[in-house]
């Protein structure tokens, strides 16, 4: 296997594990809080748009700081799809490029379509 081939997939580890490591930490940080600091009723289902208003515009909220860490996860194949992309362009290997440029335009797609 090629030298260069294993700088992509350390690239794509490295972007998988941060994503796990952080949302986790998201995650463990709002059941912390859920301890810590009394709620009150939240919204049960928050938008994407709601949560990012609320991790701006508001004190700290145990519900907003879980769902960021699940949105965190959720989003972190999409990062590393995105990851590969720029890694096989960079190596100039377009078969692998396109393939992953394909996969990533399908989960783009499916993110537009669920979010309407």
């Amino acid at each position: 296997m090629n030298s260069s081939r294993h700088v992509v997939e350390r690239w794509t580890s490295w972007t998988l594990r941060l994503g796990v490591w952080i949302s986790a930490a998201f995650m463990v940080a709002g059941l912390l809080l859920t301890l810590v600091i009394p709620q009150s009723a939240s919204e049960a289902n928050p938008t994407i748009s709601e949560v990012f208003a609320h991790l701006v515009y508001r004190p700290i909220d145990a519900v907003t700081v879980s769902t960021t860490g699940l949105l965190l996860l959720m989003f972190t194949p999409l990062l590393r799809v995105m990851t590969a992309v720029f890694g096989f362009v960079t190596e100039k290997d377009w078969t692998f490029a396109s393939i992953s440029l394909a996969v990533f335009l399908m989960l783009a797609g499916e993110l537009v379509y669920s979010l309407l």
